[in-house]
């Protein structure tokens, strides 16, 4: 599922403002990127400057969409944890900054970005 999410209150992205879309025309899909596993004290996260400094030849400078997924190719969303997701940022699980959450080790996640097909 892609995600173009919307800030809740709580400074999370919340699951049910996520919109799909697709990544067409002169653009495509990169491939998938697992830089990071989980931990107690960090969770796991995806860092799109991380991915780009990383893998130049397979990751363009200017995505345009980020989709997300557990590395066993599950929605998020129906994973229970906390995370926050966006091009500029990538996947950040932020179980370990929530109190409620703070006992729960995030999922493995998984990124790829939408990119112009020239570029990777």
């Amino acid at each position: 599922m892609l995600f173009n999410g919307v800030l809740s209150q709580q400074g999370i992205f919340d699951p049910s403002a996520f919109t799909e879309a697709s990544c067409t025309g002169n653009y495509k899909w990169s491939t998938w990127f697992d830089t990071n596993d989980p931990n107690l004290s960090q969770g796991d996260v995806e860092i799109t400057s991380h991915i780009q400094k990383l893998f130049p030849n397979f990751m363009c400078s200017s995505p345009t969409a980020i989709e997300g997924q557990t590395s066993y190719d599950a929605n998020p969303a129906t994973t229970g944890d906390a995370f926050r997701i966006s091009v500029k940022d990538g996947f950040l699980c932020l179980n370990q900054q929530i109190n409620f959450y703070k006992d729960r080790i995030c999922q493995d996640y998984k990124v790829r970005y939408c990119c112009p097909a020239n570029s990777i």
